[in-house]
Formats: C-alpha cells, sequence, structure tokens
C-alpha cells in the first residue's frame, strides 16, 4: 500500500484532463518495491505482488467520487471484499495495463494530488486540491440485488503440509449485484450517476497437509 500510495504524491491532472491510476502506478513488481500478499487471480485469492494495490485505488475512486468528478473507468473486484465496506459497492480494482481507473477533471483549474499514509492509524487518505467546484455529492443507499449464495467449501491435498495440518486460502462470500446512485446537485441542477457492481459468489478453500 505505501509503496503504491508514493506513485501519486504531486500528480497533477490538467484543466479537462482524464487521471489514469495505471499511467502513475507504473510496474507491479519485486523489483520495484511491492511485496507478496493477497490478489485475486481468477477464481481464486493467492499470493502475489502488489496485493495491497486496490486498496489505493479504492481510496482514489471515494474521493473522486464524493468530489463529484466523472468516473471514466471503474472495475469491481470479482466478489466482495469486507475490509472495503461499508458501504457496499464503492471499491474499485485495477491490473494495469488491462484494468484501470480513470476520471476525469472536469473543472478549470489544475488539479493537485496529494494522499497521506498513517501507519500508526492504518489510515490511507488522498487529498485534491484546486479550484472547488459549486456542488454538492451525495451518496444513495447502495441497493443489493440477486443475492446468490456460496458454494460448498473444497478441500485439496497439499504435499507440502504436514498430514493432519489444514489450512484456509479462501473465505467464503455470497454473491449480489450491487447498484449506487451518486446525486450531484450544481446551480439547482440535479444529475444521478449509476454504478453498478456483479460480485460473485466465492467458495471457502482449504489446503489439507499429506506430508508424512
Amino acid at each position: 500500500i505505501r509503496t503504491a500510495t508514493e506513485q501519486f504524491d504531486g500528480v497533477v491532472v490538467p484543466p479537462g484532463g482524464t487521471f489514469s491510476f495505471d499511467q502513475f502506478l507504473g510496474e507491479v513488481v519485486e523489483a520495484n518495491g511491492y511485496d507478496d500478499a493477497y490478489i485475486i487471480f481468477a477464481d481464486r485469492t493467492v499470493l502475489g505482488p502488489g496485493g495491497g494495490v486496490c486498496q489505493v485505488s479504492s481510496t482514489v475512486f471515494r474521493a473522486a467520487f464524493f468530489g463529484g468528478f466523472p468516473i471514466v473507468e471503474r472495475w469491481a473486484h470479482a466478489y466482495r471484499v469486507g475490509f472495503y465496506e461499508p458501504p457496499i459497492g464503492l471499491d474499485a480494482t485495477v491490473f494495469a495495463p488491462i484494468v484501470d481507473l480513470k476520471f476525469k477533471n472536469d473543472t478549470d483549474a489544475y488539479l493537485l494530488i496529494e494522499p497521506k499514509i498513517d501507519l500508526k492509524t492504518t489510515a490511507l487518505t488522498f487529498n485534491f486540491f484546486g479550484t472547488k467546484p459549486n456542488r454538492t455529492v451525495e451518496l444513495e443507499e447502495p441497493i443489493v440485488d440477486k443475492v446468490v449464495a456460496h458454494g460448498p467449501a473444497i478441500y485439496t491435498d497439499d504435499p507440502t503440509l504436514k498430514k493432519g495440518v489444514t489450512k484456509q486460502i479462501d473465505f467464503a462470500h455470497d454473491g449480489a449485484d450491487v447498484t449506487v446512485w451518486r446525486k450531484i446537485t450544481a446551480n439547482g441542477q440535479v444529475k444521478r450517476d449509476k454504478f453498478f457492481s456483479r460480485y460473485e459468489p466465492w467458495v471457502a478453500r482449504y489446503m489439507v497437509g499429506t506430508k508424512k
């Protein structure tokens, strides 16, 4: 999280310009200071470089969301991740260079991005500095629909673990369709933006040791 956050310190978005998270993030590899942590890959959660980067992208997304900036590109995670909630439906995943987070600076002033990370309180904040637009932003209550129960747990033999040891590597989550509406009021005019997320049901997975 700290390594990814550092890439955005002092980023400037010109008037009318579009911010791209992947553009400034760079390559997420160990050589650039990223440690292994849990990431979503295909149909499971695995260890890989850059785990935690999506906490940074989700924080940027929320700053842009509540700033009222037009969201050009945003993707939800494959399944619901508890530490992004509440509220549900305001996460943003990235996977450079395919999956990006983009928003447009629709003001007539330059936008300066300055993140702040507090390791003691484990708090991450993204500050946007510019000319404050004359608008208010409200988050309407998320609408949760089409809830799909997760399936039974999956157990897989692991010859690298001692016999009798069971290790959980994935946690169960129900699937759901989530709709979030953003209400922007400016100069007496009201605009509502829709943000849709489809979270897949996710099963718990366990590795069962077979090594004697």
